[in-house]
């Protein structure tokens, strides 16, 4: 039964209640030099199969995707948490923006939604072929919004030009940059998704009971869920080289299970927390696991290679509508 306020201040806490992505809706994206962030075999893939759906280029892929991203919704309803799934994108969905780009996917609800409190706020995408996320989202738990006592609003849209450097001024802003803890808000940007106009139309919308961070990252980090994760207060699995400014100031008493850049770019910091005892990692990603253990989490492990070659994994394909903290 669902009966909680939509409340969500931390990265950890116990979540009660989530969106989880699907994988039957993926076609293949037009080409764009932004996706230097992913593997050279996947930006191959996406070259000769640009436009196609998944499961007409790759069956035994498309059903893996499927598998891995169900996996992940059965196991989170097996630890208590309500799971909402975005429903298909209808055929006008489908065409949204098409005359710009077309491709799509919902592998990734963390970054067309972002829950800070009791607001739920459809952010502005940057890649043309995502900004249609937000709809199907939008459907699914509409009712359970409008319900509830949260505040919804979407940001203003980028207004869509094509063949300008950075898509032109935004606001861009991802769910995927945004770290929550308490009235801190740290957000990531490197040039990829989150823009500095995004950062700070959060923090007007926002207002004076929150404090919105800026995080400079290195070229190459597509989100700042790339490249830290808070499992706990006081822990950290994170990887320094992504920083452009160095660590951000409220990591440094904190215990830091390291990474590196290529692991970090193989999604190793991007899991998913259960409460602040358990945390789900992917499998690949043994020696992270094994770091988590002997501080002291119960880690859960499940394969979701397939789900990372497109830039994201256990934190990017889920979004907390409500955390107990």
């Amino acid at each position: 039964m669902i009966n909680k306020a939509i409340n969500v201040n931390h990265e950890w806490g116990k979540l009660k209640e989530a969106v989880v992505g699907i994988a039957s809706d993926m076609r293949i994206p037009n080409w764009s030099n932004e996706y230097e962030f992913l593997t050279v075999e996947i930006q191959q893939f996406i070259r000769n199969n640009q436009g196609k759906l998944l499961q007409e280029a790759a069956p035994d892929l498309y059903k893996k995707s499927i598998s891995q991203i169900d996996g992940l919704a059965k196991l989170l309803e097996s630890k208590g948490a309500i799971v909402h799934r975005p429903k298909p994108f209808t055929e006008d969905e489908k065409d949204f923006l098409k005359n710009f780009k077309i491709g799509g996917h919902q592998y990734f609800p963390r970054d067309p939604i972002l829950v800070i409190g009791n607001n739920v706020i459809e952010t502005s995408l940057r890649e043309f072929e995502r900004r249609k996320e937000r709809f199907p989202i939008r459907r699914s738990i509409e009712t359970r919004i409008t319900k509830n006592n949260a505040n919804w609003i979407s940001m203003p849209q980028p207004i869509p030009v094509r063949n300008v450097i950075g898509y032109g001024p935004g606001p861009f802003l991802e769910g995927g940059d945004v770290l929550l803890v308490g009235n801190n808000i740290y957000v990531g940007y490197s040039g990829h998704a989150t823009n500095l106009a995004g950062i700070k139309w959060l923090q007007h919308f926002l207002g004076n009971q929150y404090k919105v961070h800026p995080i400079k990252l290195n070229r190459g980090f597509l989100h700042l869920d790339v490249a830290l994760s808070l499992p706990r207060p006081g822990l950290a699995v994170i990887c320094h080289q992504a920083f452009a400014d160095g660590l951000p100031n409220f990591l440094r008493n904190w215990d830091l299970i390291e990474v590196t850049p290529k692991k970090a770019s193989e999604l190793a910091c991007n899991g998913l927390v259960i409460d602040e005892k358990n945390y789900i990692c992917a499998t690949e990603h043994e020696k992270v696991a094994e770091q988590l253990v002997k501080h002291g989490q119960t880690v859960y492990t499940l394969p979701y290679d397939v789900i990372s070659l497109w830039g994201g994994s256990f934190r990017c394909s889920h979004h907390p509508l409500v955390r107990e903290s």
